[in-house]
């Protein structure tokens, strides 16, 4: 009889207590991780999970919220974006994903909008730029391949499979605006002949700018991802 009894308890505790599930019930384990069920899988989990998901500790990733970031380039241009919100990552299109012996590839395409107040002070390009006003940056197009890799790791008897690193590449493919209001204080004639100079220029404007704005997203988003990974057992995202 306490043989019994204690074999219920296990199976209770096994069921309720540390091992009870732990991802979101719109986890699927694909089978034999085939393309073709993880490029389905991702692209409908996108949206789910960039609504943030409380039980985990993991912050809304769409809106995207960050209270501060500044970016110095040489030459003395620094620009600085406060309350920003970036949107757009619940419509990403993933184009392709494949995953083998701990490494991820996964290539997509979103449409960003960046909003927020800016500050910006030097020259960038061939123009000198002292503005002070509220910024809206939309990126048409955006290209990401991304590689992830993978390690596992114990935490009282349970394996996770945690981020070990990630490498992010990207083009824009369609076009990228500025609405930036104040470019010139106290001039608006001027910085509206400024900000259409900017968007004709618009490429050139982000092959120099745009990477470190691009990889501060990157770093705020994956360490959402991470988070995610290091709090769902690998049992319960690997059939």
């Amino acid at each position: 009889m306490a043989k019994v009894l204690l074999l219920v308890a296990l199976v209770v505790f096994y069921v309720n207590g540390s091992y009870a599930k732990v991802a979101p019930d719109y986890i699927v384990p694909c089978k034999g991780h085939t393309p073709e069920c993880l490029k389905k899988t991702i692209q409908e989990v996108i949206p789910l999970f960039v609504k943030g998901v409380p039980s985990l500790d993991i912050d809304v990733i769409d809106p995207l919220k960050h209270d501060y970031v500044a970016v110095e380039l040489p030459g003395g241009f620094k620009v600085e974006l406060f309350d920003g919100t970036v949107t757009g990552f619940r419509k990403c299109i993933v184009d392709s994903v494949s995953y083998n012996d701990g490494e991820a590839n996964l290539d997509f395409h979103c449409n960003v909008t960046i909003k927020g107040k800016y500050k910006a002070k030097g020259q960038i390009l061939v123009v000198a730029i002292n503005g002070d006003g509220d910024a809206k940056i939309r990126i048409g197009g955006a290209a990401i391949t991304s590689k992830i890799k993978f390690h596992d790791v114990e935490r009282d008897g349970v394996i996770y499979h945690e981020v070990k690193s990630y490498d992010i590449k990207y083009k824009i493919e369609d076009k990228v605006t500025f609405a930036l209001t104040n470019l010139f204080q106290g001039n608006p004639e001027l910085s509206q002949t400024v900000l259409q100079f900017l968007n004709e220029n618009w490429k050139q404007l982000v092959d120099e700018f745009g990477k470190p704005i691009f990889d501060k997203i990157v770093e705020i988003a994956y360490s959402k991802i991470g988070k995610f990974f290091e709090k769902i057992p690998k049992s319960e995202l690997f059939d």
